[in-house]
């Protein structure tokens, strides 16, 4: 089986290159927005894509305009340690740690209880067992490993794997969205 490095470069590379990426994400939020899991939340812990990962701002958007809580992470160091903040716009939000947006805590309130949430986990691919090929930071596997609510990937179908190398530190998302619809992992 291919190092997780190497098989981060070749996925990455597959991700830029997913054919019709507008409307495959624009299915995705569809998706995710129909989930019972979105739906019953009353607090959305979602992340601020990247250029190439599955756009979600619409997705922040439309929970917001719903009255949900929303917040996103925010990266405290380079160890894998993070917090989430609750955001009442896009506008509270800035480009942070690693060049990936995220809410400004001189304006944004750290998230203390995660009781009713769901939690968006990004990733460069997904196997059918839950994990996720990430970006070998571990941010998410800590935040996961004591996280009891449930955990949503977001995949495109084109990089849903039989199975992904994992360690002993990987935790597993509980469902994965793709454009064909809520699978439950194995």
């Amino acid at each position: 089986m291919q190092t997780k490095q190497s098989l981060r470069r070749e996925l990455k590379i597959s991700r830029r290159n997913i054919e019709n990426k507008k409307e495959a994400d624009k299915k995705i939020r569809e998706n995710l927005m129909a989930s019972d899991f979105y739906k019953n939340a009353e607090t959305v812990l979602f992340y601020a894509a990247l250029d190439d990962e599955i756009n979600i701002d619409e997705c922040i958007k439309s929970a917001l305009s719903q009255g949900k809580k929303v917040a996103l992470p925010v990266c405290l160091d380079d160890s894998g340690n993070m917090k989430f903040y609750y955001i009442n716009s896009l506008n509270d939000i800035k480009t942070g740690f690693f060049g990936v947006r995220e809410p400004d805590i001189n304006i944004c309130e750290e998230v203390a209880d995660f009781s009713s949430s769901v939690c968006i986990v990004p990733a460069i691919a997904y196997d059918k067992q839950g994990y996720r090929l990430g970006y070998g930071k571990g941010y998410y596997d800590r935040f996961l490993k004591n996280f009891t609510f449930i955990s949503l990937g977001l995949c495109y179908n084109e990089l849903m794997m039989d199975s992904l190398p994992t360690d002993e530190y990987d935790i597993s998302v509980d469902y994965i969205i793709t454009q064909d619809g809520l699978l439950k992992v194995i």
